[in-house]
């Protein structure tokens, strides 16, 4: 149900010349691309702080520093039993190592992304916790929720299926007919995000976000979607019309962008935790006369850079290049001039995103932070995901309920006919997409640490008690303590001419032993099987 997940609009390079064009198209006659704040600014101080930070951010860690990060990892897996791997510096750099010997088909990772996202496409098929990705309400609900869309209505209808009923569905008033051994309502209840408790009914109906708990709800609203809601009770400077248009914006070019803001939001609010906490420990000292207090604010200000070098760290590790230099050319754009439009025109669309999500973000804290907020970074942020993202996949409850619900025996269960005759009208209203699952991506902290190998010893498989967005990597082998974790960033049923092709997206020419050996082969066949 994992595949590597490449990240480009609808995951082909040449899409994203198609959202070049509708950017374009519907943006206002005589409009000019917003330019952001940073730029336009003409103090030199001004540039040499955002270049300052901008570069302190995009550094290579040392390798202390990446060392003790990714042992604090390995030791926290090893000790919640979620895996035993460690990173090491490997042929092709860094790497994820087995920490101890594992048997074909056993479990050696399990890891929640370090940020992840829906991806937008799939909102109207899957509702989700905003945070830890589990299916949410009842079955009922989820399947009421898709066939009142308006792209599924016609169908609905056209099978008989009452869309006064699918109301009463999606509120919980009627019920699916109970399957033994199945629980139609076992989903975790919806829990409202704090901006949209307020809204009457927001949380089974309208918002864009909801939680399966009020841990998760409290841990994303903390985070970032304090300032992307468009609930009432928005965080965002710009109130409602700053955060949707920044989402809308993102939903018409690149739905990335989404995760990319969630990245620079979390680290600018951790920065300012930081801060404050400093700050409150500076003015006891004021009061108790160890310091003065405006000397202890003027050191507050100057420790910025350190506030938010420290936020940044979970990130700092990733893998990045600037993202219009990260995706390969698509086959439609020629090399030259037209491939530098074609980048160009990337720039032009990030720089847009990140003018409307500074829009969300207190000025105070764009003046603190403007390196965090550049676009170099932005679209090095979006770079690391085209490079080390991993697609997120939830199996749906909705099939497995329709799976319960045919595999009934009418001869025997004497529910069974009256069942089927609720179940049948919803699945061929629903037809092939009754097994959608939740599909996003995100970025794993360890997981992303493996190379790409071919006939790689890992692969991401998940089973029926996997509900949530968490990574499983599985062994496909016998692995040894101490042997490199490998998996393949493409379909490894690929020949080696369409696999090579692939990972060049990746920025490398495959040389594994798998490859090494196919393409022999391959030369061997052109030379009509005789060796030189």
């Amino acid at each position: 149900i994992f595949s590597r997940h490449h990240q480009k609009e609808n995951a082909e390079a040449s899409a994203i010349v198609d959202t070049l064009a509708l950017a374009r198209a519907t943006r206002a006659p005589g409009a000019t691309a917003p330019r952001p704040r940073d730029m336009a600014s003409s103090s030199s101080d001004a540039h040499a702080r955002i270049d300052a930070q901008r570069d302190a951010l995009l550094a290579a860690p040392s390798p202390a520093s990446e060392s003790s990060y990714y042992a604090k990892l390995s030791a926290a897996a090893a000790a919640s039993g979620a895996g035993h791997v460690r990173v090491e510096r490997v042929t092709h750099g860094k790497g994820l190592v087995a920490a101890r010997a594992f048997a074909k088909g056993e479990r050696v990772l399990v890891e929640p992304p370090l940020v992840g996202m829906q991806q937008e496409s799939n909102r109207a098929d899957a509702r989700v916790c905003g945070s830890c990705f589990r299916y949410v309400g009842s079955v009922g609900a989820q399947i009421a929720r898709r066939l009142l869309a308006p792209a599924m209505r016609d169908a609905a209808s056209a099978h008989g299926v009452d869309a006064t009923w699918l109301r009463s569905l999606l509120r919980g008033d009627a019920a699916l007919p109970e399957v033994a051994g199945f629980d139609a309502r076992g989903l975790p209840s919806i829990v409202a995000s704090p901006g949209d408790e307020d809204d009457e009914d927001a949380a089974s109906l309208e918002a864009r976000e909801v939680y399966c708990s009020a841990t998760c709800a409290s841990r994303a609203w903390r985070a970032h979607e304090r300032f992307l809601s468009v609930g009432r009770g928005t965080r965002a400077a710009g109130g409602v019309a700053a955060s949707r248009a920044f989402l809308e914006h993102a939903k018409d070019t690149n739905d990335i962008f989404i995760l990319a803001a969630k990245v620079l939001l979390s680290v600018a609010v951790e920065a300012e935790e930081k801060r404050g906490q400093k700050e409150e420990e500076e003015l006891l000292d004021a009061s108790k006369g160890k310091t003065e207090a405006s000397t202890a604010f003027a050191a507050s200000e100057n420790d910025a850079l350190a506030h938010l070098l420290a936020a940044w760290a979970p990130f700092s590790h990733g893998h990045k290049r600037v993202w219009w230099d990260a995706v390969a050319r698509p086959e439609d754009v020629e090399a030259g001039e037209s491939e530098r439009q074609f980048r160009e025109s990337m720039r032009e669309i990030a720089t847009e995103s990140l003018e409307l999500l500074r829009r969300v973000v207190p000025e105070a804290v764009l003046e603190r932070y403007p390196g965090l907020f550049c676009v170099d970074l932005f679209a090095s942020v979006v770079g690391m995901f085209e490079l080390n993202n991993l697609e997120i996949a939830v199996a749906s409850p909705v099939e497995d309920y329709f799976l319960a619900v045919d595999a009934l025996d009418d001869d025997t269960d004497v529910t069974a006919k009256s069942a089927k005759q609720v179940t049948n009208p919803l699945l061929d209203a629903l037809d092939t997409s009754y097994c959608a699952p939740c599909e996003g991506t995100g970025f794993f902290a360890l997981q992303s640490c493996l190379n790409s190998d071919c006939d790689p010893n890992v692969a991401p498989v998940k089973e029926d008690a996997d509900v949530d967005g968490r990574c499983v990597l599985v062994a496909k082998r016998d692995i040894r303590e101490g042997e490199e974790l490998t998996m393949c960033y493409v379909d490894e049923s690929m020949d080696v001419k369409e696999r090579r092709a692939e990972l060049r997206d990746y920025g490398f020419e495959c040389a594994c032993e798998r490859c090494a050996r196919e393409a022999e082969g391959r030369a061997q066949q052109r030379r009509g099987g005789k060796t030189k």
